[in-house]
């Protein structure tokens, strides 16, 4: 993609400096820079349908003074531009530290989520239709005998919940999404995997990081959504397995398809694979 082409014409913006930065699983990046403004550009594939949602989440939060990275209106008025066959995003640079495993970081990776989910706090949807992103990958089940049978316990345990807690998730929270500015605010990037669903989902992704373990990140989202107590205790052992489900849904399809965006060697796939199989065994012991 013609990347100084594609600022200048759709949103009128002219660096004078072009990075290319390392990528997720399914998108490119640039920081784009000229004297006094700088900029990360994202491009994805065109049938990502939650990339947009996840730019408009993030002026949202933005709006309620939460650092996100917005991203810039193109001249059209739009968020996202589509340029072929990938959609392109333009993005405030956002400076800082990104926090890590420790407990002082995850307590801080716990409270910035409970303020996102509650700044983005809607009304419940219909789970069935959310557990879709597990129930997308079914074809892929059967790539190794202990997926199928382990997503499907995992789906079951989450369909014997009547009530939810909903919002707008971040849908990846991993700790380097999470950078500590200057003035010890916590700022929170990447939205590329943002999405409405059950709360639940992202602390059983914030945990799932931590290496499982909820020591920080679970007491501190509770300090601020006390109100979601009973709901956090009861669910994350119901929520950790369909995070891990995701996983590997998501890898069986990487290793089927011999797909290797943003890895360097296909054992990445099947590392991502076996890390979802450890995580279900150690639970089950």
């Amino acid at each position: 993609m013609d990347v100084p082409g594609v600022l200048q014409e759709r949103w009128g913006l002219e660096p004078v400096r072009l990075e290319a930065l390392t990528g997720g699983m399914g998108s490119e990046t640039w920081l784009a820079a000229a004297d006094g403004w700088r900029v990360v550009v994202k491009s994805v594939h065109a049938g990502d349908s939650a990339f947009a949602h996840g730019l408009e989440l993030a002026v949202r939060l933005d709006d309620a003074g939460f650092v996100t990275g917005r991203p810039q209106v193109s001249r059209a008025g739009r968020v996202v531009e589509r340029v072929g066959d990938r959609q392109v995003g333009v993005l405030e640079f956002v400076d800082g530290t990104p926090l890590t495993g420790d407990a002082a970081d995850q307590w801080a990776v716990g409270e910035a989520l409970a303020r996102v989910h509650q700044l983005s706090a809607t009304a419940p949807g219909e789970l069935e239709d959310w557990l879709q992103l597990v129930t997308q990958f079914e074809p892929y089940f059967d790539l190794e005998d202990w997926i199928r049978p382990a997503v499907e316990s995992a789906l079951n345990g989450v369909r014997a919940f009547d009530e939810l807690t909903w919002a707008w998730l971040h849908g990846d929270p991993a700790a380097e999404a999470f950078l500590r500015q200057p003035d010890d605010a916590v700022a929170l990037i990447d939205w590329g995997a943002a999405m409405h669903g059950p709360v639940l989902y992202d602390v059983a992704s914030a945990v799932m990081y931590a290496d499982g373990q909820p020591d920080h990140v679970v007491p501190a989202y509770l300090r601020q959504h006390a109100d979601l107590e009973h709901e956090i205790r009861a669910g994350l052992d119901a929520f950790l397995p369909i995070r891990w489900s995701v996983q590997a849904g998501y890898f069986a399809w990487r290793c089927a398809n011999n797909i290797r965006t943003g890895i360097t060697s296909p054992a990445e796939n099947h590392k991502g694979l076996t890390d979802a199989h450890q995580a279900f065994t150690t639970a089950n012991r």
